[in-house]
């Protein structure tokens, strides 16, 4: 007879790899309940769609020199650069042509203008759309609102500025060359682990204990962490029964996770263009900006970013739509002579998986207070957590990491 574990983690992504072990760590037995069927949640590395592996989802060691998964890199032989972007490894394209070293300096310096603003803004208490408090940044106006919708993973306007303002940015930003989706495999290695498993009911006993309704069966266990996005959360995917963990489901739905998808290109070679280059920004002419990272070595990709409505609206006519204004864009910018170097095209899905239904997480505006309600409440026997419950580093995989080693340190003592 199948002995159940004390503790049920539903999610195998880094709040679930976290939360495990921390439980392992003190010796509570549990069991990690994954419906996917590979571990990782949006850290994804894909080693099979193009020439070279590619993250669809987390890539960045973000707050590096605070960040908890840096020390499980090294521990790991997992690699990472330690890079610092400066304006020469920008480029920018916008009215046509490509921006001048003094144009990329004035636009770096709007951008940096309204992430301070921003930033004071949230110190004010100001829980107001970020679009309402961002100064004009004239014809650099696109680009900033392209940066902050990629960060926020949600066009600004949806956004609070107080909300966004929690993230504590150290600004040292680290590409994990070798792939985050890997590393949270690998750190998951000799875990309990169960694949395919989906959960559709978490009731809360009032004797004590709670009830999972599984696709294997029922399991009457003594606590749950749970760690889907807010997306699946707030869908109804899964049926809370009466109490504290269902109270907190209003809460989770003004935090959102947004619309954020990636159009990989696998090239034969680097436009002449971009090489040197770390980053791109491409505005068509009355249009909306679209990022690019520009991955140099013997197999040379460009990795183009969009967040929010942009990426809704594609969606709508199907992802061949997001490829192609992807691939259109830019062309626009290197000339037709581009589609030449394409060895290869791949589109992320986040936003239409059912098992993720977005980007990550951004307070609605008038919500960020809410938010840090929904963080601090103790709901008992049912725990959750993620990046959205992460106070400082909400969007973030070690955000989600550490999240989980928390609520499963509380969670244990409940126990």
């Amino acid at each position: 007879m199948r002995t159940e574990p004390h503790v049920v983690i539903v999610g195998a992504g880094a709040a679930g790899i976290g939360a495990g072990l921390e439980l392992a760590a003190r010796g509570v037995p549990f069991e990690i309940l994954e419906a996917a069927d590979r571990v990782g949640g949006r850290a994804l590395t894909d080693r099979a769609g193009l020439p070279v592996a590619w993250d669809h989802g987390c890539h960045w060691l973000h707050c590096a020199d605070e960040n908890p998964l840096v020390a499980w890199a090294d521990r790991l032989g997992a690699r990472y650069l330690r890079q610092k972007a400066q304006t020469c490894h920008y480029v920018l394209w916008s009215d046509g042509r490509f921006a001048s070293e003094a144009e990329l300096v004035e636009a770096d310096q709007a951008i940096g203008r309204a992430f301070d603003i921003v930033d004071q803004a949230g110190a004010e208490g100001r829980d107001v759309p970020i679009t309402d408090v961002l100064p004009d940044a004239g014809r650099w106006s696109p680009d900033v609102h392209c940066i902050l919708g990629l960060l926020a993973g949600e066009d600004p306007g949806r956004v609070s500025a107080m909300g966004y303002a929690d993230y504590a940015d150290t600004d040292s930003n680290w590409p994990l060359t070798t792939g985050y989706g890997d590393l949270i495999a690998h750190m998951s290695h000799g875990l309990p682990v169960r694949l395919g498993v989906s959960i559709s009911a978490i009731d809360q006993r009032p004797e004590g204990g709670v009830r999972l309704e599984t696709s294997e069966g029922g399991m009457q266990v003594r606590g749950a962490i749970v760690t889907p996005s807010t997306n699946v959360l707030s869908s109804g995917a899964i049926r809370f029964g009466p109490g504290p963990a269902a109270d907190l489901l209003p809460l989770i739905a003004d935090v959102p996770c947004g619309a954020y998808e990636k159009v990989a290109f696998a090239l034969r070679a680097l436009p002449a263009e971009l090489k040197g280059k770390l980053f791109g920004t491409f505005t068509p002419d009355g249009g909306a900006s679209m990022n690019l990272q520009v991955i140099a070595g013997e197999s040379p990709m460009i990795i183009v970013h969009m967040a929010g409505d942009m990426v809704r609206n594609l969606l709508a006519e199907g992802s061949d739509a997001m490829r192609q204004f992807a691939e259109d864009r830019l062309c626009q910018a290197l000339g037709p002579d581009f589609r030449d170097l394409i060895l290869g095209r791949a589109v992320t899905g986040w936003t239409q998986n059912p098992l993720i239904l977005g980007s990550y997480s951004a307070a609605r505006p008038g919500a960020a207070a809410r938010r840090h309600q929904m963080i601090g409440t103790d709901t008992g026997s049912v725990a959750f957590a993620g990046e959205a419950f992460s106070l400082k580093w909400q969007a973030t995989a070690h955000g989600a990491y550490q999240s989980g080693r928390d609520v499963a340190a509380r969670l244990a003592t409940h126990l």
